[in-house]
C-alpha cells in the first residue's frame, strides 16, 4: 500500500471487500467468480481502496496514468516510493532500503521479469493496460516469493472481459503500441499486445552518439474449463539494443539483450473459499556485447500452492523448482580479431577492456543451476481489525558441484487501534545466491561463498484523516555477504574481485508518505525518506593503512529523498499535474591510491527536478475515447552528478544530462 492506502478511480474492479488497509480481517467467504468484467475507466478521484499485503505499497494502473513523470508505466511505482534510492534520473537501477540493484526481484503473475524498463529511459517492458496493480514489498515480503535478499516488485494482471472486445493504443514520436482483448468463445478470451520503437531512428539521427532500439510483445489466452477451473496461457518478451557508434569497425555495445516467457497456469477454486494453483514456465534470457558473443540462459520453472480457510484463519502452502542452464560464448581476444603490433597484446590485457574480458570469463561459466523451495504461512484474524501472518520459506541451491540452503522465517502483522489507525510491524530473513545488476542471460556462476542474507525489520503507523491517508515507517535492514559492485565503491575498475567481493551492509531510516484528495478536483501525493546505508568490507580494509575494517557509507547513500505531486482536474476532459523530486548527494570520494574513503565524506550537490503532465480526453460513446498527453520528466532540464573523479588533491563531480524525457502521445481506446 502506498502511504497506508490508495485512492482508486470509481469502477476499479480490483477494489475488494475486506479492506486490509482499514484493518479488516481476511474475508473467508467464498471467492468471487473467476470471470470479472472490467468497468470503463472513469478518472474522477474518490476514496476507494485497494487491498494490499501487510507492509506492501500499492499503486493501481489508473493512478499511474495521471502521475507526472511516471510516463504511464506501472513499474515506475518504484521511482516514487519512499525507501527507494535512485542512482540517477533515467537509469533503471535502484537501492531498496540499502539493498543493491541486483537484489531486487520483479514478478508478473508469479513469473520472473529480468528487466524492468527498455533502454534509453524507455517505457516498461509490460505496458500499463496489462497491469491492474503493482505491490512494492520493501522489507519482509510474502514467503510465496523468494530467493531475493532485498525488495520485491510484484505485478498483478488485469482481469479479462468476456462480453465484448476492447483495446487501447498509444502512439508516441519514438514508439507505438497497444493491445486488443475479447471473447473468442463462450468460455475463452484472448489478449494480444505489444509495442515497438519505430521512431528511435529519429533519436539516433539527432544524437549520432547513440544507437537504440526496443520492442516487446504480450499474449494471454484464458479458458474457463468450469465454474471452478481456469486455464491461463501467458507469453511475453522484450528486446533492447543500445550502442555508442564510433569510427572503427567495433561499436561500443552497451546492451543487446532479449528475454521470452511462456507460462501455463491452472487455477481451481472451491465454493468454501479453498483454492489451488499449478503453474509451469519456460523461458530464455539472452545478452550480447561487452566481451560476450552470446549468453543464453534457458529456464524451466514449476510452482504450486494451496490455500484453505478455517475458522479465523487462512492457511497457505506451496513449493517451486527452478532450473537454469547457462551457455556463454565469449568473443575472441581483441588481438585475434585485429593484427596487434609487438607489445600491444600485453598492453590491452591491462586495460579496462582486457580486465572485462577476463572478469566475464570467470564470472559466467557454462553450468546448470538448480533451486528448490517450499513455504507455508497463515493469515490469522486476532479480532475484527487485526491480523498476524507467520510464515517460513526453505530453499536449497545447487551449482557447479556446490550447494547451500536458506531458511527464511517471516512475521508480519496489522493491528487496528481503530478503523482509522493501524500498527504494522514486520520482521524476517531473506536469502539469495550471488547477485549481479540485472542483465538478461548474465548470471554469476556457482556459489562462490555463502548466500547473501538480510535481516529485514520495520514498524509502521498508518492513519486516515478523512480522505487523506498517511503512513510513517521506521526500518532497519542488515545485510551479510552482499555482492554489491555498484554500491560498494566507484571507480574501482571491472576486475573479477569487484563483482565477487563480499561486504556486510546496514541500512536504517524513516519513511513518510501521504496522499488523497484535497478537494474534489485536486489530488496530492508526497513521500520523504531519511536514511543511511553503509558497507563494511574486509577486502577494502586491506587496501588502507592499518588494514582494519571500517564502516563506510554506501557509494550511493543519499540522506534525504523527497517527492511532492499535485494532480488537478481542470474540467472538460483536461487534467494536469506537477511532481517535484529532490534527493541529496552521495559520498564524493572513491577507493583510489590518492585518497582513502572517509567515514564522514563530503557529498555531491543535491539534485532537484520537476516533472509535468497535461492531458485532454474526448469521450466517444459509452466506452470509446481518444486523448492527447504531454508528459515530461525533468522539465527543468537539470543536470545531475552521477560519479566523481579524484586525484591527490580533490574529487571532481562528473555530471550527466540533462536527462529529460519529453513525451507527446495520442491515446485511443474502445
Amino acid at each position: 500500500m502506498l502511504g497506508g492506502a490508495i485512492v482508486a478511480w470509481p469502477g476499479d474492479a480490483s477494489a475488494q471487500d475486506g479492506d486490509a488497509s482499514r484493518g479488516d480481517p481476511p474475508q473467508l467467504h467464498p471467492a468471487p467468480p473467476l470471470t470479472t468484467p472490467v468497468t470503463p475507466i472513469d478518472v474522477t478521484i474518490d476514496g476507494d481502496r485497494h487491498d494490499a499485503a501487510d507492509g506492501a505499497r500499492r499503486l493501481g494502473r489508473r493512478e499511474i496514468r495521471e502521475m507526472p513523470g511516471v510516463l504511464n508505466d506501472p513499474f515506475r511505482v518504484i521511482e516514487i516510493s519512499p525507501g527507494v534510492t535512485p542512482i540517477a534520473t533515467g537509469i533503471p537501477y535502484f537501492f531498496v532500503r540499502g539493498a543493491p540493484p541486483g537484489n531486487l526481484g520483479t514478478f508478473y503473475e508469479g513469473v520472473s521479469v529480468p528487466l524492468l524498463f527498455h533502454v534509453g529511459a524507455g517505457p516498461s517492458v509490460l505496458p500499463a493496460p496489462l497491469v491492474d496493480h503493482v505491490d512494492l514489498h520493501l522489507g519482509p515480503y510474502p514467503v510465496s516469493l523468494g530467493r531475493i535478499a532485498g525488495g520485491v516488485l510484484e505485478a498483478t494482471a488485469t482481469q479479462p472481459t468476456t462480453d465484448q472486445w476492447h483495446g487501447e493504443g498509444t502512439f508516441r514520436v519514438i514508439d507505438t503500441g497497444g493491445f486488443i482483448e475479447g471473447p473468442i468463445a463462450d468460455n475463452a478470451t484472448l489478449l494480444i499486445g505489444g509495442h515497438g520503437s519505430i521512431g528511435t531512428a529519429i533519436v539516433s539521427a539527432l544524437v549520432p552518439q547513440v544507437d537504440l532500439n526496443y520492442a516487446d510483445y504480450q499474449s494471454r489466452l484464458i479458458v474457463d474449463l468450469s465454474s471452478q477451473d481456469r486455464l491461463t496461457l501467458l507469453t511475453f518478451g522484450s528486446y533492447d539494443y543500445l550502442a555508442a557508434p564510433d569510427q572503427s569497425q567495433f561499436d561500443d555495445v552497451l546492451l543487446d539483450s532479449d528475454f521470452h516467457r511462456l507460462d501455463a497456469r491452472w487455477d481451481h477454486r472451491e465454493s468454501d473459499g479453498a483454492a489451488s494453483r499449478l503453474g509451469a514456465t519456460v523461458g530464455l534470457d539472452r545478452s550480447r556485447g561487452q566481451s560476450v558473443k552470446i549468453a543464453n540462459n534457458w529456464k524451466i520453472a514449476m510452482r504450486g500452492h494451496v490455500e484453505r480457510p478455517i475458522e479465523g484463519a487462512l492457511l497457505r502452502a506451496g513449493g517451486d523448482i527452478a532450473i537454469d542452464t547457462i551457455d556463454t560464448e565469449f568473443d575472441e581476444p581483441l588481438c585475434v580479431r585485429i593484427v596487434c603490433p609487438p607489445g600491444l597484446e600485453e598492453t590491452l590485457a591491462a586495460t579496462t577492456e582486457g580486465q572485462l574480458d577476463e572478469a566475464f570469463r570467470e564470472l559466467f561459466p557454462d553450468r546448470t543451476d538448480l533451486a528448490v523451495g517450499a513455504w507455508a504461512d497463515a493469515v490469522i484474524a486476532l479480532g475484527p481489525l487485526s491480523t498476524i501472518t507467520p510464515g517460513v520459506r526453505v530453499d536449497v541451491y545447487g551449482s557447479l558441484g556446490e550447494s547451500d540452503i536458506g531458511v527464511d522465517p517471516r512475521l508480519t502483522g496489522r493491528f487496528g487501534v481503530s478503523r482509522d489507525l493501524r500498527l504494522v510491524p514486520a520482521v524476517g530473513i531473506a536469502s539469495q545466491p550471488p547477485g549481479f545488476p540485472p542483465v538478461p542471460g548474465l548470471v554469476v556462476g556457482g556459489l562462490p561463498g555463502p548466500l547473501q542474507r538480510s535481516l529485514q525489520s520495520s514498524f509502521g503507523l498508518e492513519a486516515d484523516f478523512g480522505p487523506i491517508s498517511t503512513q510513517a515507517t521506521v526500518f532497519r535492514q542488515a545485510s551479510f555477504d552482499v555482492n554489491d559492485p555498484v554500491g560498494e565503491s566507484r571507480g574501482a575498475g571491472f576486475d573479477t574481485n569487484r563483482f565477487l567481493r563480499r561486504t556486510n551492509g546496514d541500512a536504517y531510516g524513516l519513511e513518510l508518505s501521504a496522499l488523497g484528495p484535497l478537494r474534489k478536483d485536486l489530488f496530492f501525493y508526497t513521500a520523504y525518506t531519511l536514511s543511511r546505508s553503509t558497507r563494511r568490507s574486509e577486502a577494502e580494509a586491506a587496501l588502507r593503512a592499518g588494514g582494519l575494517p571500517t564502516t563506510l557509507p554506501s557509494a550511493y547513500d543519499r540522506t534525504h529523498i523527497g517527492h511532492i505531486a499535485l494532480l488537478y482536474d481542470f474540467g472538460g476532459g483536461w487534467r494536469g499535474g506537477l511532481r517535484y523530486v529532490f534527493y541529496s548527494g552521495f559520498p564524493a570520494d572513491e577507493l583510489n591510491p590518492y585518497r582513502p574513503r572517509s567515514t564522514d565524506p563530503e557529498r555531491t550537490n543535491p539534485f532537484f527536478r520537476m516533472d509535468a503532465r497535461l492531458s485532454k480526453r474526448w469521450v466517444l460513446g459509452q466506452t470509446s475515447y481518444v486523448g492527447i498527453v504531454f508528459d515530461m520528466q525533468n522539465a527543468t532540464l537539470a543536470r545531475e552528478t552521477f560519479d566523481v573523479t579524484c586525484d591527490d588533491e580533490r574529487c571532481t563531480p562528473r555530471k550527466i544530462g540533462p536527462i529529460t524525457i519529453p513525451t507527446l502521445a495520442l491515446e485511443a481506446g474502445f
